[in-house]
């Protein structure tokens, strides 16, 4: 097969190209696809590409069809460039093609270091999955098995990792006494722990802003955008969520935590808005089989909290008799071991880096070393 690579910049037949690559991996029940998103990534016309500047790259072969692609995301006051909206056959050729063009370009750029799988940023989607593909739930990464060890092969190395929780069905008889007292000791306190309602939400959400863009800003890839852009990028849960299970924490009138669950709707949210998928949604969000806790924060002044927020979700989710998932927990923090005993198993993430400098040095060095054994043989 022969293959080549190229860089493009708003040509449609590329940006055509790049857009469906992802319909020839996957199957349409596992397709968690923005093409529209992606469209505007490719654009400049995002909310966030102000932000940033960006790189596509799309390896072709010999009859000018997708094999991979990937986009390089550079940012002005950022040494890490990252690299997204990756997607490829299992084809070590091209993936090596691809890789060698973006860690060329990331160094013209004057990068030290690629991030990703980060799809142009934090606020977008990062991440690769390692393990249960078999099971999926909306707001997870979508990507083949063998992604992360493409990565791998071409000296990416694990710097984070991410979990989630898969919660079985709670019995109405469950009680966990650590759990069940911290949320008595919070109420008695004077914390208030109440769901938001429809005419509430965008205040709600205002306030989620508040502590989200200071309690998020240690993750990896995380840049600070504006209240109004956060704001057009999730307003659409108002459409998703059942109230019951969003959870927001005060403490003197002031928002001091939130908890954000959605029924799961697989890829639905995913797909065009036609009648039939807006009716689809509509009745998941009527009669969820489960639910995903995309979303959970607390003001670290308040100890204790947490338990307390996760115990009143536990209490929505034993009376309407589902399971769920705690979503995309980071390694270290604390909630990825709440109510450990209901949960039966775990899906695993990473995200992968590759020091810039380090490579090239190593290049270097190769090449050197290579040079003067073959200057040795010819003087022999």
């Amino acid at each position: 097969m022969s293959l080549h690579v190229i860089t493009f910049t708003r040509e449609e037949h590329y940006i055509r190209k790049f857009l469906e690559l992802p319909g020839r991996l996957y199957s349409r029940k596992e397709l968690m696809q923005k093409p529209d998103e992606e469209r505007q990534i490719l654009t400049g016309t995002h909310i966030l590409s102000h932000y940033f500047t960006v790189f596509p790259f799309l390896v072709l072969d010999e009859n000018d069809a997708p094999v991979s692609r990937a986009l390089l995301t550079v940012y002005p006051d950022d040494t890490d460039a990252f690299l997204g909206f990756f997607e490829s056959e299992e084809n070590g050729e091209a993936v090596a093609l691809l890789f060698k063009k973006a860690e060329e370009t990331a160094r013209v750029q004057h990068c030290r270091r690629i991030v990703g799988p980060v799809d142009a940023s934090f606020w977008i989607r990062y991440r690769f999955k390692v393990n249960c593909f078999d099971h999926t739930y909306t707001g997870e990464p979508c990507n083949k098995q063998y992604y992360a060890a493409l990565w791998r092969k071409a000296g990416y190395e694990i710097t984070e990792k991410y979990y989630s929780n898969h919660y079985r069905i709670v019995e109405r008889s469950h009680s966990n006494p650590l759990y069940a007292s911290r949320l008595t000791d919070k109420l008695q306190e004077g914390y208030r722990i109440v769901s938001p309602s429809k005419e509430t939400f965008d205040s709600t959400l205002n306030e989620v802003y508040d502590l989200l863009i200071e309690l998020y800003r240690s993750f990896p890839a995380y840049k600070r955008i504006t209240r109004e852009e956060f704001v057009s990028l999730y307003s659409y849960l108002k459409l998703l969520i059942r109230y019951p299970m969003v959870k927001m924490a005060y403490y003197q009138e002031k928002a001091v935590g939130f908890f954000i669950s959605i029924p799961d709707y697989q890829n639905m949210v995913y797909q065009k808005l036609t009648p039939l998928n807006i009716l689809r949604i509509l009745f998941t969000r009527a009669k969820p089989k489960s639910y995903v806790m995309l979303y959970m924060g607390i003001d670290d002044a308040h100890h204790g909290l947490g338990k307390a927020m996760a115990e009143a979700i536990k209490m929505e989710l034993s009376a309407c008799g589902l399971p769920a998932v705690g979503a995309l927990i980071r390694q270290g923090n604390v909630n990825r071991d709440y109510f450990r005993e209901l949960i039966d198993y775990e899906y695993a993430y990473v995200l992968l880096s590759k020091d810039l400098s380090c490579a090239s040095a190593q290049h270097t060095a190769q090449h050197t070393a290579a040079h003067a054994q073959q200057h040795s043989r010819c003087k022999i």
